[in-house]
């Protein structure tokens, strides 16, 4: 049987990516949408055929047919809505960056654990084949043990007050270019190194005037020792895609990480690595893994505590910034 499920938040993401994902993977079923505002949530259910929609979040969660939620909603409503689609029983697959804070996905955790669902968060692009190529290569020991790593991401933020999207970088977002962009890099660091120790940050409102800052810096020693340095800002003139790691005996260059190129380097001499393309649409092999996994009475592929680890770091980098220390990923 296909797991059924509903949509919280019918925004961009929903829209283009994760709707189209559940109704074209088959251990999947559309079944509600929810919006703070009927009319999307009822276009919604008319665009992708689904039974039900819902201006009343409580209504949804008591709807016995919806078995799993998506929170397609800004990340710092995501700990409320996890909480509250738990205690009613639902599977979550939350967007990222998980939440706000490293202690709001803890809660997100305890509250999922506590009631015997499934929690995962939407860092889609570790099924990129790239991403698992990588893996491939780190763990078969291809540059040796890794000592250093390097993001760098963002570009310019052009998006006026006023406009539907600018949640993202006003004071409620936590964070700049480094929670919304960087988070993706950073949980892919986590999913190829481990798990974060500590970190330093600085952060910076150096051009756009936001409410957030502009410009964010951080070191980060992983817990197996190697050093990563993360470079995120919404203030250059031209945007930045930069993924190195580097080991003993090689090192990977998979820069711009969202293009299809992979390049192992090993004693200077660089060599091509062939890839598979990615999905069509990037969503659909994460919400297909949810799916079959969490429909079959299984944990997911990567659960909320692996999407808790970029979390740590962006929140260790935050109170970094402030205390001026070392913080504790």
């Amino acid at each position: 049987m296909p797991l059924n499920w509903a949509i919280i938040g019918c925004g961009d993401i929903s829209y283009k990516r994760v709707a189209p994902a559940i109704v074209e993977d088959p251990a999947s079923e559309m079944v509600a949408f929810f919006s703070n505002t009927a009319e999307r949530a009822e276009e919604m259910r008319e665009r992708f055929g689904a039974r039900r929609a819902y201006s009343d979040l409580a209504a949804l969660l008591a709807d016995d047919e919806v078995e799993a939620v998506y929170l397609g909603s800004p990340h710092p409503r995501h700990l409320e809505e996890t909480v509250a689609a738990a205690e009613a029983g639902k599977h979550v697959l939350s967007e990222k960056p998980m939440a706000v804070t490293a202690e709001e996905c803890r809660g997100m955790i305890d509250a999922c654990a506590s009631n015997g669902v499934s929690l995962g968060v939407a860092y889609y692009r570790r099924w990129y084949p790239k991403a698992r190529k990588i893996k491939e290569l780190i763990d078969d020991g291809a540059i040796g043990v890794p000592i250093r790593a390097r993001v760098m991401i963002g570009g310019r933020w052009t998006l006026e007050r006023g406009h539907w999207k600018y949640w993202r970088v006003g004071a409620a977002a936590g964070g700049g270019a480094l929670m919304d962009v960087g988070s993706h890099r950073l949980d892919l660091i986590c999913y190829w190194l481990g798990e974060p120790k500590r970190v330093a940050g600085m952060t910076s409102d150096l051009v756009m005037g936001l409410e957030v800052p502009d410009t964010e810096t951080l070191i980060c020693e992983m817990a197996n020792g190697c050093h990563l340095t993360c470079e995120c800002q919404w203030n250059m003139h031209n945007g930045s895609d930069v993924m190195e790691i580097h080991g003993t005996e090689g090192s990977i260059n998979a820069t711009p990480f969202d293009g299809d190129t992979l390049m192992l380097d090993r004693s200077g001499e660089q060599t091509p690595i062939e890839l598979a393309p990615k999905a069509e649409n990037v969503h659909l092999p994460l919400v297909a893994s949810f799916a079959e996994r969490v429909g079959a009475g299984e944990p997911p592929e990567f659960d909320g505590v692996d999407g808790m680890q970029a979390s740590r770091i962006i929140d260790g980098a935050c109170r970094s910034a402030h205390s001026g220390r070392w913080e504790d990923a």
